[in-house]
């Protein structure tokens, strides 16, 4: 699920292999149909005007607000399970079972494949500035890139699957939620600040508050 930039509105995405989006109301507003499977990751363009999905047909696509498909990104070998858009709106990342991510540019283009897990990719984020790509593996890592498909760092801390990676609003720390059952803050230079111990089963999803605190 995604919230829109203005808050005003809800993207959700579903096993019925649609994505739909809703009103605060509650009221659906429009709905995403062309994947031929499930839809297992959404976002909104930072302009609010145009959305993405990912799903195990091994595509991504890129829609406009009225449900019309403006584009499918072609080229993982497996399910995509995580979709991202960069700050600037002009670029996609994509992270999928085939062990890697990749960038595209709006025309779907493949712009950089991300190689160098061992296992499926299950999240992927881009720094604030654009300038960076943090996945989370089934290999129990989270890796940092930089956008020319370079590996910077890879953070082992974790005992089992990485399902969500996210970076600090400033860029400056990373949050990490795992099967391990926990959820861990580190630096980018790969040390542990704080790992967050509490749940009784695996941590599926992690967000930084707005101010990043």
């Amino acid at each position: 699920v995604a919230f829109s930039p203005d808050g005003q509105y809800i993207l959700t995405g579903s096993y019925d292999n649609t994505a739909k989006l809703w009103n605060r109301q509650g009221q659906e507003i429009q709905s995403f149909e062309g994947h031929k499977a499930r839809v297992n990751s959404v976002a909104f363009s930072p302009d609010g005007q145009y959305i993405l999905t990912g799903s195990w047909n091994n595509t991504a696509k890129l829609w406009n607000r009225q449900g019309q498909e403006i584009r499918s990104f072609e080229g993982h070998a497996s399910y995509v399970n995580s979709v991202a858009f960069s700050p600037d709106g002009q670029y996609i990342l994509t992270g999928s079972r085939d062990n890697t991510a990749k960038l595209w540019n709006r025309q779907g283009e493949e712009i950089r494949s991300f190689a160098g897990h061992e296992d499926a990719v299950y999240s992927v984020a881009f720094s604030p500035d654009g300038q960076y790509i943090l996945t989370g593996s089934r290999d129990k890592t989270a890796k940092l890139w930089n956008r020319q498909g370079q590996e910077i760092r890879s953070f082992e801390e974790h005992e089992k699957t990485v399902n969500s990676v996210a970076f600090s609003p400033d860029g400056q720390y990373i949050l990490t939620g795992s099967g391990d059952k926990t959820a861990k803050l580190l630096n980018l230079q790969g040390e542990e600040i704080r790992s967050f111990a509490g749940h009784e089963d695996a941590v599926y999803s992690v967000a930084f508050s707005p101010d990043g605190q």
